[in-house]
């Protein structure tokens, strides 16, 4: 079924299927590092006397403003050519070509120091996506530490940008903003050691910050959040599409009770949905899932990847069914505790077909559009008005100004404010209506890697509707939103 699926070479920057095998207002939440509970930094173990470990005494935030502030991910099925309403899942799907399950901490105090968030979003999603082809086939293995991020690396810089010290965690994003526009090196070249004094002086290497040889090898091509909180079971089917279409996810979300030392199993799966009291939390990759995982009657489960080494999870709370250092968890258990996410696109330097822009220098990176169409899956009303970019190098992209058609036309200017090189930008109506078909003058405002100020000028054709046919109607008067949710501005 995958394998069938009709994705366009403009549409190369998103993964393929060849990485799946169908083998059997804004909140502050004081975090956790990760996930260190109960072990290390001289916490006692108090399993005894709750039924939750308690949590150490170093944390982080877990904002999710960085996350609503984010491009919002729109599922695979709408890059599909023609677009789809939703993909035929099936019963199960796993991602290959991963990087090695990391050992953050040790295996007696995992998860202590540095910060899940690097392990999950930097190393994790980082590596595997680093490690596809623009078709979703892979480039090199990211198990080997010559081939996959160092996470040692991303938490002593994103420390430094966040002005923190190490042990403590970190926030999420910007472990992606920096392989998206810079690179990172690999853990070869900066290994992980469960050590504050040596990964503090990191920021002394000489090659320190962008300067280690072959960084640029781990650049990725764009990345896109989602709440999990917001529609917990909307998510999870969201989560199945992408492991379905090649897609690692990373996520962050409440800490289990007994996470780190006393995992329970039932028929391999946590079913837990306990969690461990404020300040905790913990972030790891989604790679899998199977909807006949578990107890009969009660079955499905995702497949996740830890950062606790190969010796976890114990035995002493029953067989895990997943590979050593990682777990299987049951939907309710994902649904009930998980509340960040995203997903991330590998980089591609063709623009073959593509629809090339005026730069207002020529310094200025190369930009292009590979398609520019409009989506309604007919799940909500309205319709999304979608372009493909594709930048030869990165580049800050703050806003995106379409003008439509017409003899009195509308022009929506709206936030994306991410590094970019190769992902999408979207406008978004739910007045039932779609967009007026026609041609479109188009405007992005940016910035190159130097500061640069940087404007791109061209015009787009657009089609009508799809899968969903719906009358196209001016913007005037409704209200439209960008691809990070925030309302557009309109003018005549």
């Amino acid at each position: 079924m995958l394998g069938n699926r009709n994705f366009s070479p403009s549409l190369s920057f998103l993964p393929g299927s060849h990485n799946t095998a169908k083998t059997p207002g804004s909140k502050l939440v004081f975090v956790l590092a990760c996930a260190v509970i109960a072990m290390g930094a001289g916490v006692p173990e108090v399993r005894a006397q709750s039924p939750c470990e308690d949590s150490a005494p170093f944390g982080s935030l877990l904002n999710s403003a960085e996350f609503d502030a984010s491009v919002q991910a729109l599922p695979p099925a709408a890059f599909h050519i023609p677009p789809l309403a939703a993909p035929k899942l099936g019963p199960q799907a796993f991602l290959s070509n991963l990087p090695a399950v990391s050992q953050q901490g040790t295996a007696a105090s995992p998860g202590s120091p540095g910060s899940c968030e690097a392990q999950s979003f930097g190393y994790g999603l980082g590596s595997y996506t680093a490690a596809l082809k623009p078709d979703g086939s892979p480039k090199w293995n990211p198990a080997l530490p010559q081939f996959s991020v160092s996470a040692a690396y991303l938490y002593e810089l994103e420390h430094l940008k966040e002005n923190r010290a190490c042990p403590t965690g970190s926030l999420a994003l910007g472990y992606l903003a920096q392989l998206v526009s810079l690179g990172a090196p690999t853990r070869g070249q900066v290994p992980y050691k469960a050590d504050c004094t040596y990964l503090d002086t990191i920021p002394q290497q000489p090659d320190f910050p962008n300067n280690y040889p072959g960084m640029q090898n781990f650049l990725i091509g764009s990345y896109a959040a989602f709440h999990i909180d917001t529609n917990p079971a909307a998510a999870v089917d969201l989560i199945k599409q992408f492991i379905s279409a090649g897609q690692a996810v990373a996520f962050s979300g409440k800490v289990l009770c007994g996470y780190g030392k006393t995992p329970q199993f039932q028929n391999g799966v946590i079913y837990e949905t306990a969690t461990v009291p404020p300040p905790s939390g913990h972030g790891q990759l989604v790679v899998g899932y199977n909807d006949k995982a578990g107890t009969p009657g009660n079955t499905g489960a995702l497949l996740i990847q830890n950062s606790f080494g190969t010796t976890w999870p114990p035995t002493s709370g029953g067989k895990s069914a997943a590979p050593a250092g990682m777990a299987y968890w049951s939907y309710n258990s994902f649904e009930t505790t998980q509340l960040l996410a995203a997903v991330a696109y590998p980089r591609s330097t063709s623009i073959a077909g593509a629809l090339l822009l005026r730069a207002s220098s020529s310094a200025a990176p190369t930009a292009a559009i590979g398609r520019a169409f409009q989506w309604a899956p007919g799940t909500e009303p309205g319709a999304y008005l979608i372009l493909t970019h594709i930048f030869l190098e990165p580049a800050l992209l703050d806003s995106v100004m379409l003008t439509e058609p017409g003899s009195a036309p509308v022009t929506a200017t709206a936030v994306y404010g991410q590094y970019i090189s190769n992902g999408y930008s979207y406008l978004k109506r739910t007045d039932g209506s779609a967009f007026l078909a026609g041609t479109y003058k188009l405007t992005l405002n940016g910035h190159d890697l130097k500061g640069q100020a940087v404007t791109y000028t061209g015009s787009v054709k657009i089609g009508g509707s799809r899968p969903v046919t719906a009358a196209g109607k001016s913007m005037a008067g409704q209200s439209i939103t960008g691809s990070t949710g925030a309302p557009a501005t309109l003018s005549p």
